[in-house]
């Protein structure tokens, strides 16, 4: 493996990772009101790959280094529930669809088993402890439109957990952040129809990596808030 950036290095004994994953859950629907699918995991890796923050003996710099880590340990919980409000009041043959979903994913993974004191039981990166989304969907006729709330915890970009960022903006952790999105469609006929959406309706500011290379180094801000607009012709 060659590395050619100087904030990126590997070690030249890097092992592959084993491990193994078990889950179990329940899934099931009642006619077109409730829908539902929920479940527990764990997965379990050995050497383990990470990276950590290194301080350069040649300079003052420090730069980001990847090894096996240690043994790492996730478990955790998903469920995704979705309730047709409409139907539920309304009865079975109601043809206006007005459903509340939510998909929640809870998830701890730490490295254990380690000889160094700095990675044990700390976070593994990039896995945020919660991501939750919830929206409504409406659909009746020719009309359709759905409103989409996520949310995402916060993450750490090294096995050390720091939370500093490093002078080259690479480590450190990554904040928790939300995004509301918004889209509708009409269809005109069997062949025309238009759709349209607006993505981060709120503009929240807010990034979800930190890129050792291009764009970067530095985290990398999301998208602000885009409208898109799309004519579909089906022939």
């Amino acid at each position: 493996m060659s590395i050619v950036n100087p904030n990126y290095r590997v070690d030249p004994n890097l092992k592959d990772e084993k491990g193994y994953s078990a889950d179990i859950g329940v899934r099931g629907r009642h006619g077109d009101i409730l829908n539902y699918d929920i479940s527990v995991f764990t997965i379990n890796y050995a050497n383990r790959i990470g990276t950590i923050l290194q301080k350069d003996t040649t300079s003052p710099n420090t730069y980001q280094y990847t090894t096996n880590i240690s043994k790492s340990r996730n478990w955790g919980l998903e469920s995704f529930v979705e309730v047709d409000i409409w139907k539920l009041i309304e009865g079975g043959g109601s043809k206006m669809k007005l459903s509340v979903f939510s998909n929640f994913s809870w998830i701890d993974a730490r490295y254990v088993g380690s000889k160094e004191p700095a990675y044990q039981n700390k976070k593994v990166e990039f896995v945020p402890d919660i991501i939750f989304r919830t929206g409504i969907n409406f659909h009746k006729g020719r009309w359709g439109a759905t409103a989409q709330y996520a949310y995402t915890g916060r993450q750490f970009s090294d096995a050390t957990n720091s939370t500093t960022p490093s002078n080259n903006g690479i480590n450190g952790m990554l904040p928790s952040y939300y995004v509301m999105d918004f889209s509708a469609d009409y269809r005109i006929s069997r062949i025309f129809s238009l759709s349209a959406s607006v993505n981060n309706l709120s503009n929240h500011i807010y990034y979800t990596r930190r890129a050792d290379s291009y764009p970067g180094p530095g985290i990398v801000p999301a998208d602000a808030r885009s409208f898109y607009g799309t004519l579909q012709v089906k022939l």
